[in-house]
C-alpha cells in the first residue's frame, strides 16, 4: 500500500471515531438534561404538596382559633352574668 492510502485510511478512521465520540457525548448530555428536568418536576410536585398541606393546616388553625374565641366570649358572658 502506498503512503497516501494509509494516510487516507487513518484519516477516515479518525473522523469516524470523532463522530462517534461527539454523538456519544451529545446523547449523554441529553440524558443529563432529561434527568434534571425530571428532578425539577419532582421537586415542583413536592413543593405543591407542601403548599397544599400548609394551606390545610392554616385553615384548621384558623378554625380552631375561631372556636376558641367563641368559647372565650361565652365564658366572659357567663362571668359577667355571675357577677
Amino acid at each position: 500500500m502506498s503512503t497516501e492510502v494509509i494516510i487516507a485510511i487513518i484519516t477516515a478512521i479518525t473522523v469516524v471515531l470523532v463522530v462517534i465520540l461527539w454523538q456519544g457525548m451529545s446523547v449523554a448530555k441529553t440524558q443529563m438534561i432529561t434527568d434534571q428536568v425530571y428532578q425539577y418536576r419532582k421537586l415542583a410536585e413536592q413543593v405543591a404538596e407542601s403548599e397544599q398541606k400548609s394551606a390545610e393546616t392554616q385553615q384548621k388553625t384558623a378554625e380552631a382559633l375561631e372556636d376558641m374565641r367563641t368559647r372565650l366570649t361565652a365564658i366572659e358572658k357567663l362571668l359577667r352574668e355571675v357577677q
